[in-house]
């Protein structure tokens, strides 16, 4: 009997290193044939295995990671939605501050109008007395004049030489005049500037030396006022 020696074994073939028949030796390759079918895949199915597992395995990775992307885009929105929850009511609540500021400014300027249509309206209600009351006064100032220039007139009738020489003031040249009462007696210039106009009386006055002129108008003044006291006497008697 015959040693069986086995040389080595490989995926693709088995070897037998022992003298055998024909019928053997076709025996053998159909064998080793139907054990390479069946044990080892072909290279075709190898290459479409491999494309399936790639497939199934990038499907799975995405599967797992699209709830990854889901979940982080669902946590950004959730943190803008609550960025604008927040900020709705700041920005409300900021323009009703700014509604309420204008309305406050708003109020204070009408507050301040009003005030200032009231101080106008007093002052012109003011303004209306005071120039009531200047009317009054200067109807008053007139009569007394009128009645003033009567009795100076009276006065005057009274005595013929005044006359006489009040006419004569009447047609002097003013400078002249002015010479002239400056050198008089002032009892006697009042007289005079109190009977001639008082343009010329004015005309008179200028051309006298500065502080005689001013004594003369004081004393004018107060003549007048001693004739109409006079006359308010004369009549509280009568």
């Amino acid at each position: 009997m015959k040693h069986l020696l086995i040389s080595h074994y490989t995926p693709h073939s088995f070897r037998f290193p022992f003298h055998a028949s024909e019928a053997q030796e076709r025996g053998r390759r159909q064998f080793s044939t139907l054990l390479n079918r069946t044990m080892l895949p072909s290279r075709t199915l190898i290459v479409w295995w491999v494309l399936a597992m790639i497939l199934w395995a990038t499907t799975v990775g995405s599967v797992q990671e699209t709830p990854e992307v889901g979940t982080t885009d669902s946590f950004e929105n959730q943190a803008v939605e609550k960025r604008l929850n927040e900020e709705a009511p700041s920005a409300e609540i900021t323009l009703l501050e700014q509604l309420q500021a204008r309305l406050k400014e708003v109020e204070e300027r009408e507050r301040g109008l009003q005030l200032r249509e009231e101080r106008l309206m007093a002052l012109q209600q003011d303004l209306e007395a005071l120039a009531a009351r200047q009317t009054k006064e200067g109807k008053r100032l007139e009569g007394e004049a009128s009645s003033l220039a009567e009795e100076q007139r009276r006065y005057v009738e009274q005595d013929p030489a005044l006359i006489h020489l009040i006419k004569i003031y009447e047609s002097m040249d003013p400078e002249e005049a002015a010479l002239r009462i400056a050198e008089m007696r002032e009892g006697l210039a009042l007289d005079i500037l109190a009977a001639i106009k008082d343009k010329k009386a004015a005309g008179v006055l200028a051309g006298v030396e500065p502080v005689k002129a001013a004594r003369l108008s004081e004393g004018l003044r107060r003549y007048r006022d001693i004739k109409l006291n006079q006359r308010k006497n004369s009549k509280m008697q009568n």
